[in-house]
Order: structure tokens, then C-alpha cells, then sequence
């Protein structure tokens, strides 16, 4: 197939976590905040001045000076993020929130406040405890932790707008994103698609790792442009897959899959597209101040099945929690 326009553009985006994007919206004055959790809702991020950035480490190499504050029995990318701040690369960021989920994680976070890794006196550093079932109690546990841990230190020390005003804007923005991502990512479910799953997770991990206002356009140009392509008359894979499991930045995993003769039709891992990059929705909550639209979240079940779809039976492959995937082979 001919290749996508601005596909090298986004493989670029991805090579540093501090990238052009990121870069130019904090010179006009806008406050990143960084997120490691999928339970912290993305979309309440992006208010007003501020935007999300998945936190990532790209090319990591040595671990060794995060190794001696964390030891070795950490997961990777807990240690990455910190050896990246020791580097000096998340200056940019203006808070860091995360969820109470993970030790490992908890541990990185105190790290970022105990070394101060970024050098911004207003910086913070969030942890919010998430309730585990969907509740009423749960909910309004949630909602509280969300204001009173991250909106109200965004609006006190930033001045971000918090109301409901704008949080019905970022919750507009974020669901064209979603549009978009949805709409190229159902074309996979095509008999002969006219994209790859590795074209398919550039764009969906540029869509967690940017902010929305400086890559909308280009991903409403691709979505025009997909819907145009012309697949190869004789499609190269031998297997449709979905890949499931915790979270999967790594490309060249993507790219080794499909180079073995499969084709990801689907996924369903942390910060993929489903449900990641699914529509939110907001919920009116009685008695609610900046937090009255809360996004619904559908919950992400650790099971591994067969599905079928229009397109005939697809394989699913199962990668394990803090596992780093390192091959695949496929058979017929």
C-alpha cells in the first residue's frame, strides 16, 4: 500500500516523551501533566491551559542509576520513568498524577517528589485512590478524590478553569479524538484492510502522547486519507489477531507480530484503543462542583477468548501483567 502521509511524523512524535508537540504547547504557556495509570481520566486533564502526556521513556537504555534507588525486583518501566527524570527528561511536565494501584508505580512517583526530578517550583505530584467497583459509594469516592487531589491543585496553582463549562469542552475534544481513532481502527475488521495494526498503534499511542489541539488535524487528514487507500489486492497476512495485556508502547513488538504473518485486527490493552479510545460520556452528579462530569470507564477484564467477527475467526494472544513481550512465532 502506499504509505501514509504523515505516518514518519508520528513515529518522529514518539521517539522522545518530550516532544515537538509537547514542547510547542508549554512555550504558548500550556501546563503538561503527566499520567501512568489508566484509571486517571485522561479527558480531565485537558482543561483549559493544561494537557495530558502518557508518561513514556523511549529508547531506554541502562537502568542502572534508577536500579540503585529501586532495586531489581521493580518492572522496567517503573524504573525507566525515573532514570528518564534523573536525566532531566520531564522538565517539561507541570504535575504528575497516578493511581494507587501500583506499588512499583507508587514508589516511581515518590521518586519524582523525594529527588525533585523536575525542576518547576509549582510541580506536584498527585496519587488518587481508585475504587475497584462501580458504585454509587465508589463513584462519589472517586469523584472527590479526582477534585480535591487534581483539579483544585491544577486551578490553585495554575489557574486552569475547572468548571463545567470546561470540562464539557475537553470532554468534546476528547471524544473526536476518539471518533477518529474508532473509525480507523474499525476499518481493520475489512476483509482486505486498507491499514495495518501497526499504522493503527502509532496513531492511537500519538493520541495519548500529544496534545489533542495540535494533532487533531492531521488525524482527521489520515482518517479522510484511509478511507481512500487502496489495500494490496492480495492481503499479506495469514492470521487475524487481537492482542491483550497491560500496556504495550513498544512498536517494534506491533511490527514483529505482523512481520510474522498476522494481521492485529483488535486490542484491548492499557492505553490501546479498546476501551481506551472509546467515547466518553458525562454523568451528571447531584451536589457536584468542578467534578460533575465524571468519564465512564468500561472495566478491562484479564480474560483471554476466541472472538468471532464478520471477517471470520480472529486468535487472541495474551501477554501477562510487567511481562516485556520478546518474540513471537507463528504457524499456520
Amino acid at each position: 500500500m502506499k504509505d501514509l502521509k504523515h505516518l514518519i511524523y508520528f513515529e518522529h512524535l514518539l521517539d522522545e516523551a518530550a516532544n515537538e508537540l509537547v514542547m510547542q504547547a508549554v512555550s504558548e504557556g500550556k501546563h503538561a501533566v503527566g499520567y501512568t495509570c489508566y484509571h486517571i481520566p485522561e479527558v480531565l486533564l485537558n482543561l483549559d491551559n493544561c494537557f495530558s502526556v502518557r508518561m513514556r521513556a523511549p529508547r531506554t537504555g541502562s537502568l542502572e542509576i534508577s536500579t540503585y534507588y529501586m532495586t531489581n525486583y521493580l518492572c522496567g518501566y517503573a524504573k525507566a520513568l525515573v532514570e528518564r527524570g534523573i536525566e532531566g527528561g520531564y522538565n517539561f511536565l507541570s504535575a504528575l498524577a497516578g493511581g494507587e494501584t501500583c506499588t512499583e508505580m507508587n514508589r516511581t512517583l515518590e521518586h519524582f517528589e523525594v529527588l525533585q526530578l523536575v525542576k518547576n517550583e509549582n510541580f506536584f505530584v498527585s496519587f488518587i485512590d481508585v475504587p475497584f467497583k462501580v458504585t454509587p459509594h465508589g463513584l462519589e469516592h472517586y469523584k472527590n478524590q479526582i477534585t480535591k487531589k487534581v483539579l483544585e491543585p491544577l486551578h490553585e496553582r495554575y489557574g486552569t478553569d475547572i468548571s463545567d463549562a470546561s470540562i464539557r469542552k475537553a470532554v468534546a475534544e476528547h471524544n473526536e479524538v476518539c471518533r477518529i481513532i474508532t473509525e480507523i481502527g474499525d476499518m481493520r475488521k475489512l476483509a482486505n484492510p486498507p491499514i495495518t495494526g501497526y499504522e493503527f498503534h502509532v496513531l492511537c499511542l500519538v493520541s495519548y502522547c500529544c496534545p489533542k489541539a495540535l494533532i487533531l488535524d492531521k488525524l482527521r487528514e489520515t482518517l479522510e486519507e484511509v478511507k481512500t487507500r487502496v489495500p494490496d489486492a492480495k492481503p499479506a497476512h495469514r492470521a487475524r489477531v487481537v492482542v491483550v495485556g497491560s500496556e504495550i508502547d513498544d512498536l517494534d513488538f506491533t511490527r514483529t507480530v505482523e512481520q510474522s504473518g498476522a494481521l492485529i485486527v483488535a486490542d484491548r490493552f492499557c492505553f490501546g484503543s479498546f476501551p481506551g479510545r472509546s467515547s466518553s460520556t458525562t454523568l451528571s452528579l447531584r451536589s457536584t462542583r468542578s467534578a460533575a462530569f465524571i468519564r465512564k470507564r468500561a472495566s478491562v477484564r484479564a480474560i483471554c477468548r476466541r472472538i468471532r467477527s464478520t471477517a471470520g475467526t480472529i486468535l487472541s494472544i495474551s501477554l501477562p501483567r510487567n511481562t516485556m513481550p520478546r518474540a513471537l512465532s507463528m504457524s499456520r
